[in-house]
């Protein structure tokens, strides 16, 4: 039998497990890396803790709620590290998406952010980065995940200086994540695509989001005054999510919690 709730509040939402119990739609997207999974230096070894697929796997085949996974990796990567569990899984920071039931659709950049992309991966192979790059559909990660401080921060800051120079101008901006930095096609990014995939929901429904990392500001910048967002990990990083979870594991008791909520009626 599950617990009371007050042994997992949401500290200034007293109401939050009663609003997910009664809201007849429900709308819940989480981030992967750092949310969903635990951070590897071999970003295949980055699986889920145990019972999480259990649990998304749950909530995906509740008819009150709407799951989905937005991720800065492409789709297939989510789909071999989660398996197909019935659930919309956002790739690339919102350029692909690939939905519960299968279809897929995506956007593909334009031919000068083409090619400043092509010019980037030159510019990384000639610094001798290659096996830390990775090309996406509308982007250039460079992964630093697992070198000391010193030489990350040295790497990534290369990189951004190199880019802000001139990339604006093709329509692409550097931006860093937790474990690199990645030169992205302006125009998409996990707050427009919630939008999107807000809009033809009820007024009504009950939004939350889960993620830790600078990629998922977009995405709780969207849902200010909207939702319920989260931020997970120390409370170091300033952040625009309303509420935080300190970890990995209480995003899985939160996923258990929810999963384990009746639905009204």
């Amino acid at each position: 039998m599950m617990e009371s709730e007050e042994a997992f509040p949401i500290p200034g939402i007293p109401d939050f497990w009663e609003r997910v119990r009664r809201a007849p739609r429900k709308h819940l997207a989480l981030d992967y890396d750092g949310t969903l999974a635990p951070f590897r230096v071999e970003r295949m070894r980055a699986v889920p803790l145990d019972g999480v697929i259990d649990c998304l796997a749950s909530i995906s085949r509740r008819p009150d709620t709407i799951l989905v996974i937005i991720s800065g990796r492409p789709v297939d990567e989510i789909l071999d590290l989660v398996g197909d569990i019935g659930l919309t899984v956002v790739g690339s920071h919102g350029w692909e998406v690939r939905a519960a039931d299968g279809s897929r659709c995506g956007m593909t950049p334009s031919a000068a952010q083409e090619r400043r992309l092509r010019r980037a991966e030159r510019e990384v192979r000639k610094r001798g980065l290659e096996s830390r790059a990775e090309r996406k559909v509308a982007s250039l990660a460079v992964h630093t995940r697992g070198l000391s401080g010193g030489t990350a921060e040295e790497i990534e800051s290369e990189l951004v200086r190199l880019w802000e120079a001139d990339a604006p101008r093709a329509g692409l901006a550097p931006r860093r994540f937790d474990g690199g930095v990645e030169l992205r096609a302006a125009g998409i990014d996990k707050g427009t695509i919630l939008d999107d995939l807000l809009r033809d929901e009820p007024e009504d429904t009950f939004c939350v989001y889960v993620g830790d990392d600078e990629t998922d500001e977009d995405a709780f910048r969207a849902l200010q005054g909207l939702g319920v967002t989260f931020c997970v990990g120390a409370a170091e990083r300033a952040t625009l999510a309303s509420r935080r979870l300190p970890n990995v594991d209480a995003v899985e008791t939160l996923l258990r919690w929810v999963a384990s909520r009746s639905p009204v009626g």
